[in-house]
Formats: C-alpha cells, structure tokens, sequence
C-alpha cells in the first residue's frame, strides 16, 4: 500500500487527505440526517391537538422531545403564542434560517473535494508525464521501462484516485442536498400551517 502511494506522486498526498475528509463529512452528515428523520405529520397533529385543548406548556415540553428543523421552527412559533402574525412569521422566519444552516453545515467541503480531486488526479498525470518525459530527454531517447515506469505510474494512478474520490463525494453531495431540498419543502409546508394555526388560536382566544 505504502509503495502504491508512492508511486501516485506528489499529488497523491492531497488526494488522500481530500478522501479522509470526504469520509468524515459523508459519515457526519449520515449520522446528522439520520438523527432528524422523523414523522412530521404525526407530530404536527398532536401538536395542533393540545394547542386546541389550551395545553401550549405541554405542547412546547412535548415538542423538546422531538428532532428535525421542523419540530425547531414549531417550537419556535410556539413560543410566541398568542403574539401578532407578524411576529410569529418572523420568528418562524429565523428559526427556519437556522435550521437550513445546519441541514448545509459541510456540504460545501464535500462540494469542493467532489470538484478539486479530478484537478488534482489531473496535476499528477501532467506531473507524471513531464518526469517520463525528462526522463527521455536525459537518455537521449532511449531508456529502460523500469526508468519511465514511476513518471507513467504516477500520471495513471494519481488519476484514477482522484475519480475514485470525486465520485462517491459528488453522489453523497447530489444525495445530501435532495435531502436538504426536502427538509426545506417541509418547513415551508409546516410554517404556513403553523403560522394560520397559532394566528386563529390567538385571535379566538383574545375575543373570548
């Protein structure tokens, strides 16, 4: 393995902390989304029912037993119960910011590393190629296979590694952000809900 490294080139190294890094943003992001996953019709009903009751204290208690950006943002609107539209819109507003922040936390590195390991797989062919090249020109043209072997090796290997790492990166990333897009449709659908909900509710309860 260690030869094999070696003969990548110089750029191998790179490329192997692109994919240790990769991995780990792949990994966290797996845990991360995985924690979130949750049934958000059903929480948003059992919610709406106990705010129709008048148990707001046990709706927002229930609510810190829950996960994901949407059972955030609820809680957020909720604690502004009773308040002016606007208020609770804007709350709901920044509260629904924050969790898309945190939904996008590290997508960009993985975006990155999906962009810059074929460059620099491509570096270590170019690399690789003026070293058989100079190779040649020091042997008057002509040289044994072992002497070019290392200057090839590395123009192919650093290469393939670089697509090696590029790839999965772009598919986690393609897969992360369809997750993110999906997330934010909730919190959309789920704010304008909320916001209709706890608006009516305050209202009701100020005529009575």
């Amino acid at each position: 393995m260690l030869e094999f490294i070696k003969q990548g080139g110089p750029t191998i190294y790179p490329l192997l902390a692109c994919s240790v890094i990769g991995l780990a943003v792949v990994l966290e992001r797996l845990f991360y989304f995985f924690r979130i996953k949750n049934d958000n019709f059903r929480m948003f009903r059992k919610i709406e029912m106990m705010i129709a009751e008048g148990e707001i204290t046990r709706a927002a208690h229930e609510l810190k037993s829950e996960r994901g950006p949407v059972a955030k943002i609820i809680a957020a609107g909720l604690a502004h119960y009773g308040q002016d539209r606007r208020v609770i819109e804007e709350h709901i507003r920044v509260a629904g910011e924050h969790e898309v922040h945190k939904l996008e936390k590290n997508l960009a590195i993985l975006d990155i590393i999906a962009s810059i390991s074929p460059l620099l797989g491509l570096l270590g062919t170019v690399l690789g190629i003026i070293d058989s090249f100079n190779i040649l020109s020091t042997t008057a043209g002509i040289a044994a296979p072992a002497q070019l072997s290392s200057g090839i090796a590395a123009a192919l290997i650093s290469t393939a590694v670089g697509l090696i790492i590029a790839i999965p990166a772009m598919l986690f990333y393609s897969y992360f952000v369809s997750i993110v897009d999906k997330n934010t449709k909730e919190m959309n659908k789920w704010s304008v809900e909320l916001i209709d909900l706890l608006s009516y509710r305050g209202e009701k309860d100020v005529q009575i």
